[in-house]
């Protein structure tokens, strides 16, 4: 084999990571811009369908939308990083997912300032790590969801059992 012929596929692997890394990055993005919003049924859309067969959509809006009301939370300057392919998932996620699971796993680290009341009014930057599952990521049009722990919707729950 040539070093002009491996030259070539390797520049080729390369643009193709950097291409499937903007995705996710750019995925992320309209996550975070959709939950700043407040548009939940967005966020919703792109879940993956093991999220989707734990919570409907009308719960996890009304969950989403008694949390932006009762913290008074409202969220900006959302910044992308790295993004980071097959992660150590958390245990609840790695609960979530099919044993079967063909799709690839990665982490997108994101961090963005947060504004809320909680007697008193705060405001901090959060980073924290968003994952996502894709299916054919080297395809045309791969498919991609957000893979989120509906547990946070139980420890909210009965957070507010104790307020």
């Amino acid at each position: 084999m040539s070093a002009l012929f491996v030259w070539v596929l390797l520049t080729a692997a390369v643009q193709g990571s950097g291409q499937l890394e903007k995705s996710l990055q750019d995925f992320a993005a309209q996550i975070y811009s959709d939950y700043a919003a407040e548009s939940f049924e967005a966020v919703y859309a792109v879940m993956h369908p093991s999220v989707k067969a734990l919570v409907t959509e009308d719960e996890y809006t009304a969950f989403q939308q008694r949390q932006f009301s009762r913290l008074r939370l409202s969220i900006s300057d959302v910044e992308v990083g790295e993004v980071k392919h097959n992660p150590r998932l958390p245990a609840s996620l790695r609960a979530i997912l099919p044993a079967d699971a063909k799709e690839a796993v990665y982490g997108i680290e994101i961090s963005y300032q947060a504004s809320f009341v909680r007697g008193m009014r705060f405001t901090q930057r959060i980073s924290k790590t968003v994952y996502a599952a894709m299916l054919d990521p080297h395809g045309h049009e791969p498919t991609m969801y957000l893979l989120w722990d509906p547990k946070s919707m139980e420890e909210e729950e009965q957070g507010n059992d104790s307020d």
